[in-house]
């Protein structure tokens, strides 16, 4: 990928793998947590305030999640172009047309996200059981899909190069 610097594929990189062990550590902190509450429920202690704690990784998994999923380009999609068509071209040209979508429609969610973001941290609530201040919450919601619209215009832009190529060289998708 000539066209975009090899620094910032390295950048983005890590930054995707960063996400994955965070999401991956993340759901073996919400397993322990579900764990502890089953056992010490059965024991008759259960522990206060274990539900209202695991709504905050939850949200964190959903959206780190989803840009996981860009970052990997594993989100579900449908392909039907592939299947009903064996040319190149045909297959290159549509999955650049989502990839386009998707980028733009990530990079136009981005202003109410910010704006929600914005708004928490302005009203500063905190949870009602353990008091952990619900921009944590609800914050990473515009910094989830900033990392989704980061890894799908970087995909983006390297589908389009590779569109180049399949149209100029015949190459194959």
């Amino acid at each position: 990928m000539g066209t975009i610097g090899k620094g910032y594929l390295k950048a983005i990189d890590v930054i995707g793998k960063f996400c994955e062990i965070l999401c991956a550590v993340l759901a073996m902190l919400m397993t322990v947590l579900v764990t502890l509450q089953v056992i010490l429920r059965a024991l008759n202690m259960p522990l206060f305030g274990i539900e209202e704690l695991l709504t905050f990784p939850t949200i964190w998994i959903y959206f780190l999640g989803g840009a996981c999923a860009s970052f990997t380009d594993a989100h579900i999609e449908c392909g039907l172009v592939g299947a009903v068509s064996k040319n190149p071209k045909a297959v290159a040209a549509a999955k650049n047309f989502a990839n386009i979508c998707a980028s733009v429609l990530s990079v136009y969610v981005l202003k109410w996200a910010g704006e929600y973001a914005q708004y928490s941290l302005k009203l500063g609530k905190i949870s009602a059981i353990l008091h952990i201040p619900m921009p944590l919450g609800e914050c990473i919601i515009f910094i989830g899909l900033v990392l989704m619209a980061l890894f799908t215009v970087t995909r983006t832009i390297q589908n389009l190069i590779h569109l180049k190529s399949v149209f100029t060289e015949g190459g194959a998708v």
